[in-house]
C-alpha cells in the first residue's frame, strides 16, 4: 500500500490537503490528512507540492515502420511520464486498400511492450474511405476504439512524403451517422480545403513560399468557415465533435457558440499555438515552432488562453510528431515543412507554468484541460483523469521549487526542444501509472512493459451536450 500525505491535492470535489491511499492499481480511498501509516505502508510526502491526477494526451502521432522519422512508442512514452502524463492516445491511420482493423493492427505492432504509459487509438479515415470502411464504425466502438479522426483538407500540395487523408463532405455525413449512431465521438482537423489550396497556388505565384508564410496558407479565414461548416452538419447528423488544434478566435467562437447551443462540441488547442505566435516563424528555423494547420497572430493566441479559461475549449494537447532536430528543419517552405514537435514531456508544466501561475487558472480547472475532460470527452472517466475511490491511481506530483528556465538536459525526447529556455514555475517531480512509482524524485523507475491498451466507452452524457 501507498500513502501520499502533505500534498495539495485536486480532487473532482476540489482541491485540499488529502491523503491518498493507493492499494494495486487503484485509489483506496482520499481522507482527511493525518490518518498513521501502519506497517509495510510506503509513504510519499508531498509536502508543499500539488497533487493532481496523471495527464493524459488526447492527440499523438507515433512513429512506426511507415514512418521511421518520427520517434516510437517507446521514446515517446517514456517521455510523457517524465512530463506527467500517463495515458497517450495514438492515432491507427487507414491506408488505401486497407479497412480500418488493418490500422489498429499496425497501432497494436507499434505499442505492444513499448508502453512507459496506458494508451489508445483513434482510427483516422483516409481519402476517398469506402463504405465498408465506414460500416465498420459501429464494430470498433463495441471493440473499445470509440472516437475517428477525419480531415477536411489534405493539408499540403500533393507529394511522396504525405499521405492525403482528406475526406469529402458527402464521406463525412455518412460517417457522422454511423458515429452517431454508434455512440462514438468524431476528431475532426477542419479547414476549408478550397482556400487553404487557393492560397498555396497565389504563394507559389508571387514567390512567398518560405515558411513564415505558413498562417497566410492556414489561414483564420479558413478555420472560421470549415468549423462552421461542419458545426452544420453534425448539427443535422446528431454527432459529437472535437475539434483538434483550434488555432484561431475565430475558431474558439465558433465552438463557444454551438456549445452555447447546447450542442455536444468540444474544442482542443495545443501549447505550442498558446505560447507562441506567427512571428515566432520569421527566427532562424523557426520552422521548429510549426505544427499543422499554423500558428496565428498574438491576439489568436490569447484567445486561446481565454478559452481554456473559460471553458469554451476542454483540452490542451500537443500533436506530437517527434522528429530530430535534423528532420524538423530539413525542409523550409510552405508546401514541405515538417509538422508536428515533441512537446509531449512539457504539456503539463507550460499549461501549469502559464494557466496557473501567470494566469491565474485555478488549479480544477488546470486539471481539466490537461487530464479530467480528456478522460471524459474519449471513454476513460473515472478509471483516469480523476483522483477518487475506485480511480486508477494514476498520479502526478508537481513540484513548485522547481522554479527556472528549461535545459535541454531536463528533458528526455530528442536533441532539440522549442521549450529550452523557457522559464517553468512547477515540473512534475514523482509520477504513478495505477499505484506503481514509475518517476520517484525526477529518477526513472518504470519500464516498458508498464503501459496497457484501454477499453473505452464515450458517456452518453458526453455525446448528448457539453458535458466538460
Amino acid at each position: 500500500m501507498i500513502l501520499i500525505t502533505g500534498g495539495t491535492v485536486v480532487t473532482p470535489f476540489g482541491a485540499g490537503e488529502f491523503d491518498i491511499w493507493i492499494e494495486g492499481e487503484t485509489i483506496n480511498a482520499v481522507s482527511e490528512p493525518g490518518t498513521v501509516a501502519g506497517p509495510g505502508v510506503r509513504v510519499i510526502d508531498a509536502a508543499g507540492k500539488i497533487v493532481v491526477p496523471g495527464g493524459i494526451e488526447p492527440h499523438a502521432h507515433i512513429g512506426g515502420a511507415r514512418q521511421p522519422e518520427r520517434s516510437g512508442a517507446e521514446p515517446v512514452s517514456l517521455a510523457a511520464v517524465w512530463g506527467g502524463t500517463t495515458t497517450v492516445l495514438d492515432f491507427a491511420t487507414q491506408i488505401p486498400g486497407h479497412d480500418l482493423h488493418h490500422a489498429i493492427g499496425e497501432a497494436a505492432e507499434r505499442w505492444q511492450g513499448s508502453a512507459y504509459t496506458d494508451y489508445s487509438y483513434h482510427p483516422i479515415f483516409t481519402n476517398g474511405a469506402d463504405r465498408a470502411s465506414i460500416a465498420q464504425i459501429g464494430e470498433l466502438v463495441e471493440d473499445g476504439f470509440p472516437s475517428f479522426k477525419i480531415f477536411t483538407t489534405s493539408i499540403r500540395p500533393p507529394s511522396p512524403q504525405m499521405q492525403d487523408n482528406k475526406t469529402d463532405f458527402g464521406r463525412l455525413t455518412s460517417i457522422m451517422e454511423n458515429v452517431a449512431q454508434a455512440g462514438g465521438m468524431l476528431l475532426v482537423h477542419s479547414e476549408d480545403d478550397d482556400m487553404v489550396h487557393y492560397n498555396y497556388g497565389n504563394a507559389h505565384e508571387d514567390g512567398s513560399m518560405d515558411w513564415w508564410n505558413m498562417h497566410h496558407i492556414h489561414s483564420n479565414l479558413s478555420e472560421d468557415v470549415s468549423f462552421r461548416r461542419v458545426i452544420r452538419l453534425a448539427s443535422k447528423t446528431g454527432c459529437p465533435v472535437y475539434f483538434v488544434h483550434v488555432s484561431a478566435k475565430e475558431g474558439v467562437e465558433a465552438v463557444g457558440q454551438a456549445r452555447m447551443l447546447g450542442m455536444p462540441i468540444y474544442g482542443e488547442t495545443l501549447h505550442n499555438y498558446a505560447c507562441f505566435n506567427a512571428d515566432s516563424y520569421r527566427e532562424d528555423n523557426g520552422m521548429k515552432y510549426h505544427t499543422y494547420p499554423s500558428l496565428k497572430f498574438e491576439d489568436d493566441r490569447a484567445e486561446l488562453w481565454n478559452g481554456l479559461l473559460d471553458g469554451r475549449l476542454s483540452t490542451v494537447a500537443t500533436d506530437l510528431v517527434s522528429t530530430t532536430w535534423e528532420e524538423k528543419t530539413r525542409f523550409k517552405t510552405v508546401a514541405d515543412v515538417t509538422g508536428g514537435h515533441n512537446g509531449i514531456e512539457t504539456r503539463m508544466g507550460i499549461a501549469y507554468s502559464v494557466g496557473v501561475a501567470e494566469l491565474g487558472m485555478s488549479l480544477d480547472r488546470f486539471v481539466d484541460i490537461t487530464s479530467a475532460n480528456a478522460a471524459k470527452i474519449f471513454g476513460m472517466y473515472p478509471q483516469k483523469g480523476a483522483i477518487a475511490p475506485g480511480s486508477d491511481a494514476d498520479i502526478c506530483i508537481l513540484d513548485p521549487s522547481f522554479d527556472r528556465p528549461l535545459t535541454l538536459e531536463d528533458l528526455h525526447l530528442e536533441d532539440y526542444s522549442i521549450w529550452e529556455g523557457w522559464h517553468v514555475h512547477a515540473w512534475p517531480q514523482t509520477v504513478l501509472l495505477r499505484g506503481k512509482v514509475v518517476i520517484d524524485e525526477r529518477k526513472l523507475t518504470g519500464s516498458p512493459a508498464d503501459g496497457r491498451l484501454l477499453q473505452r466507452s464515450v458517456s452518453a452524457e458526453i455525446t448528448r451536450r457539453p458535458a466538460c
